[in-house]
């Protein structure tokens, strides 16, 4: 089967959506950020009532389209069936802060995680890196710990202000997006600038670091929407072969040439 962006950009359908939404988890599995059954996207629901959430107890690579809950921003669970994330302040308090965001994500990327438990910044030294010219990554310092509360949760997004990720310190990441398309990318390069970045520091190299405003005049030039959806669109047809090869649900540690 063929990747077919259908509703998504024409219609406020749900079921379109989160269709997609469920074909992100198992993406972003596929790119490493995978850990059990942690990890979780949600979507901001079109009709006010307040954000879809993947269930728990589900890998990434597991996620389907019915494997969503619908909660308030208090946390009510006000549809669908199956366990609440713990972690779902930390979805609720970035949406109420940014109008702009309709999607969230957060995983424990380990590359992503080894940058968030330093000092080190993440820094555009490649393409992947370029993506965050803008606002830059910041880092939440404020606990290590799973953001379970209110506070913490309003303390975070605080801390993300208008970037579009964040590294939770010796925790993991979250990321945003006001497309499905865009939270995607947004939290496959993070992970691969912060691999990039990791191999570098760790080659010995001295790192050059490009100059600011050429580094956003590049973001403006190799990432505009027809970019990114033809990138979204690529790890679609990857995610097809990879299930066409394996089925739903399994993430091959390595994938065999050609996938």
């Amino acid at each position: 089967m063929t990747y077919s962006h259908t509703q998504y950009f024409e219609d406020a359908s749900i079921a379109s959506i989160l269709a997609d939404v469920a074909r992100a988890h198992r993406i972003l599995e596929l790119e490493g950020h995978g850990d059990m059954s942690m990890g979780h996207l949600s979507f901001r629901d079109p009709f006010g009532r307040g954000l879809w959430l993947k269930r728990g107890n589900l890998a990434l690579s597991e996620v389907d389209a019915d494997d969503f809950i619908l909660i308030s921003f208090d946390g009510d669970v006000l549809e669908g069936t199956g366990l609440r994330h713990l972690e779902w302040p930390l979805h609720a308090e970035i949406m109420r802060a940014r109008p702009d965001v309709n999607f969230v994500g957060h995983s424990h990327a380990h590359y992503s995680t080894i940058l968030g438990a330093s000092e080190e910044t993440l820094k555009p030294y490649n393409n992947h890196g370029v993506w965050f010219a803008y606002e830059g990554v910041p880092r939440f310092t404020e606990t290590s710990h799973i953001i379970t509360t209110v506070p913490l949760g309003v303390a975070a997004a605080k801390t993300l202000g208008a970037a579009q990720a964040i590294l939770l310190a010796n925790h993991g990441v979250a990321f945003v997006g006001s497309t499905v398309a865009e939270v995607t990318l947004t939290g496959i390069f993070l992970e691969k600038a912060a691999r990039f970045q990791v191999d570098l520091k760790a080659s010995g190299f001295a790192p050059i670091e490009p100059d600011p405003e050429e580094t956003k005049e590049k973001f403006d030039r190799i990432y505009p929407a027809k970019a990114q959806y033809n990138f979204w669109t690529f790890f679609n047809r990857r995610l097809e072969r990879v299930e066409s090869a394996f089925g739903l649900g399994i993430s091959p540690i390595a994938l065999p040439p050609g996938i």
